[in-house]
C-alpha cells in the first residue's frame, strides 16, 4: 500500500515547501539574499559521485568583516556554528555545504519567488539592500553611492526597494 502525503501552501506564505531552520524570514536571510545577488555564488559539483552531489553557498571577498557578517547570518539562518573565513590568495572565502539554501538561491535568482523572504518586514528590505550594497556598491570620489550589476530586473528591484 502506498500514502502519498500531500502538502497545501498558501499563494502568500513564504515558505511554499521550502524548509529553513530559523521560525519565519529574518534579516539574516534577507542579508544572505542580497548577498547572494551580488558577489556570491552557489554551486553543485559538475561530476557528483553517485548518490552524493553537494551543494554549496559561498562568498570570495577581499573584506573579512563582509566575511565574517556573511558567516554570521549563515550560522543564524542554519542555527549552527558559523563557517570560518578562509584566508586564500588574498580573499577570504566563507562557504558552506547546504541543500536548502542552494535550492533556494541558485542562480539565476528567481525575484519573484525570494520576494516574500525581502519583504517580510522593514528590517528584512534593509538588511537585503546592505547585502546587496555590500556586494556590489561602491562611493565614488564625489560621495555618491554606486551600484553595478549586470541583471537589470534585479536592478530595477533594488530601486523599488
Amino acid at each position: 500500500m502506498v500514502f502519498i502525503a500531500e502538502m497545501r501552501y498558501s499563494v502568500l506564505s513564504p515558505y511554499n515547501g521550502i524548509y529553513i531552520p530559523s521560525a519565519k524570514p529574518s534579516r539574516e536571510l534577507a542579508y544572505i539574499i542580497g548577498v547572494v545577488a551580488g558577489d556570491g555564488y552557489v554551486h553543485r559539483l559538475s561530476k557528483p559521485r553517485k548518490s552524493y552531489n553537494p551543494m554549496y553557498i559561498g562568498l570570495n571577498v577581499k573584506d573579512r568583516e563582509f566575511a565574517e557578517e556573511f558567516s554570521r547570518c549563515l550560522s543564524a539562518v542554519l542555527k549552527r556554528d558559523p563557517p570560518k573565513p578562509k584566508w586564500s590568495i588574498r580573499r577570504f572565502i566563507v562557504e558552506l555545504q547546504c541543500k536548502v539554501l542552494y535550492e533556494l538561491l541558485k542562480k539565476p535568482l528567481d525575484i519573484e519567488r525570494l520576494r516574500c523572504f525581502v519583504e517580510y518586514s522593514a528590517e528584512c528590505k534593509s538588511a537585503f539592500l546592505r547585502g546587496f550594497f555590500d556586494s556590489e556598491g561602491s562611493i565614488d570620489k564625489t560621495g555618491k553611492i554606486l551600484v553595478y550589476n549586470t541583471d537589470l530586473k534585479l536592478l530595477r528591484y533594488v530601486k523599488l526597494l
